[in-house]
């Protein structure tokens, strides 16, 4: 679902740029730690401040991007906020995203699923194009703020099937992902670091543990 000309303006805006900086990506940051040298897919990019940050922030390598609407791709071209490299651009939908599977170390979602009307796919195309090991940060809004009564008349969004915290984190699961942390604000916002598991169960890091037990029953 597209935005409207109040959330346009907003998503625009340096206060959107200031939020996303020094609050939004503080909080993924701190929870999960930075994605040094990875390949990294931003869902729903706006206008392309949350590319920059990835870069400069969380420290990836290689950064895709899409957006459902053509002029925040168009703006982010014509503005260069891809952190000075070379970062593949498209408009999409975070229901089908067109790339193979196990695509991406890292997937990153700075608000975009509360926009999505069956947003129960677009978790499980995340989980899709994950690597296994690879890791989810999401940023989201939840159910009372989009169905408050003056916020709802003022941001355009979906009102139906709409998620609080336990909802969002149990679909999470369903679809396999295992959850290291997640924080909320007030019922209002959402925090969430979630791992595609591999098939052994094991996270990033257990695995080099995991591989040093079998060696040592070998020995």
């Amino acid at each position: 679902m597209q935005l409207n000309v109040i959330e346009r303006l907003f998503i625009l805006s340096p206060i959107r740029a200031l939020l996303q900086r020094h609050w939004e990506a503080r909080q993924l940051l701190a929870m999960g730690g930075p994605l040094t040298g990875t390949h990294v897919l931003e869902t729903g990019c706006g206008p392309g401040f949350g590319i920059d940050l990835l870069y400069r922030q969380f420290k990836a390598a290689r950064v895709d991007a899409f957006d459902l609407d053509p002029k925040m791709i168009s703006y982010i071209r014509q503005h260069q906020r891809t952190g000075g490299r070379r970062t593949r651009l498209w408009v999409g939908n975070l229901r089908h995203i067109p790339v193979a599977d196990a695509s991406y170390d890292a997937v990153v979602n700075f608000g975009a699923i509360h926009h999505v009307v069956r947003w129960r796919q677009a978790i499980a195309e995340i989980f899709r194009v994950l690597k296994m090991g690879g890791a989810f940060y999401c940023e989201e809004i939840l159910s009372r703020y989009i169905t408050h009564p003056l916020l709802g008349r003022l941001m355009d969004h979906p009102q139906e099937d709409r998620f609080d915290t336990d909802q969002f984190i149990s679909a999470l699961q369903q679809n396999g992902f295992r959850i290291r942390t997640y924080r909320q604000l007030a019922d209002l916002y959402l925090w969430v670091v979630a791992i595609k598991p591999h098939r052994d169960g094991a996270e990033p890091g257990e695995q080099d543990q995991l591989r040093g037990a079998d060696a040592g029953a070998l020995r």
